[in-house]
């Protein structure tokens, strides 16, 4: 009696066969389920993937457009067939005394022989070259920039090399070829201190292009011989362009910047810059 018992209540295991169901039919709800997630963290992974190349090239842009905000008035142009942009930067400017004490401190210009070359003061004094110390003697001294034959600065036309800033009052020497005045003088009294020339110049390729900064190299030089320093990599195309103001609205740079990810993702941005163009 007592082995019957005891073989009626013992415990049976899962078979194989129960095994192998119970294993295939996890395997089926996993697999069901990692479908059903795969899209929603594919596309999360895609969105931080675009929003890292959108920061990337938003501040490559940024970068871009600021400096180019400081150009010397008419002295943008594009190069290297619409992949590179190059300009005078200003690093400040202002008014100069039309009409000062006789003899004293006076610009000379080629329809206005009267004055003192080398020397004029500044009215309102300077903001920004204070704090340039090395301006003096890379910088220019500029007066209506016009771009065109005979004004423009790229040519030294209308530019002459800044010697050294006084005070009391504000002065700025400079030299200019000798017994050569400014060419026109400017209807505002304007003048503008370049303290260099900047290109962006992109090198566009498969993944690996990249736009490239240069600057501190001679006025009208060559790019490379100057500082170089990478601004953005991964490019795959760019494009710049520039459209001249007229006595109404302001120029405009356009940029056109298309960067790829290593998995094959890729944005183009584009973004603008407003310059002024008045001399």
């Amino acid at each position: 009696m007592f082995r019957k018992m005891a073989g009626r209540n013992r415990i049976r295991g899962f078979t194989l066969i129960e095994l192998i169901i119970v294993i295939l039919l996890i395997g089926i709800l996993a697999g069901v389920v990692v479908t059903i997630l795969y899209g929603p963290v594919r596309a999360s992974f895609d969105i931080q993937d675009r929003a890292e190349l959108v920061d990337i090239a938003e501040t490559a842009l940024q970068r871009m457009t600021r400096e180019i905000r400081l150009a010397l008035p008419n002295s943008i142009r594009i190069t290297g067939s619409n992949q590179g942009v190059e300009f005078l930067r200003t690093a400040d400017g202002g008014r100069y005394r039309a009409d000062p004490p006789p003899g004293n401190l006076r610009l000379r210009f080629n329809n206005s022989p009267q004055g003192v070359d080398g020397e004029f003061e500044v009215l309102g004094g300077l903001l920004r070259v204070a704090a340039l110390p090395d301006c003096a003697p890379l910088c220019l001294l500029v007066i209506y920039n016009t771009g065109q034959p005979g004004a423009n600065a790229y040519n030294g036309d209308n530019s002459a090399n800044i010697q050294g800033f006084g005070s009391s009052p504000t002065t700025i020497d400079f030299q200019r070829p000798s017994g050569t005045g400014f060419p026109y003088e400017s209807p505002q009294q304007r003048f503008q201190i370049v303290d260099t020339p900047v290109s962006f110049i992109c090198d566009p390729g498969t993944g690996e292009g990249e736009v490239t900064r240069f600057d501190n190299y001679a006025v009208d030089g060559n790019p490379a011989a100057g500082n170089a320093n990478l601004l953005i990599d991964k490019v795959t195309a760019c494009n710049f362009s520039y459209q001249p103001g007229s006595a109404t609205r302001s120029g405009l740079v356009s940029i056109r910047l298309t960067i790829e990810a290593d998995n094959g993702q890729s944005i183009e941005l584009f973004q603008q810059a407003h310059v002024d163009n008045q001399p």
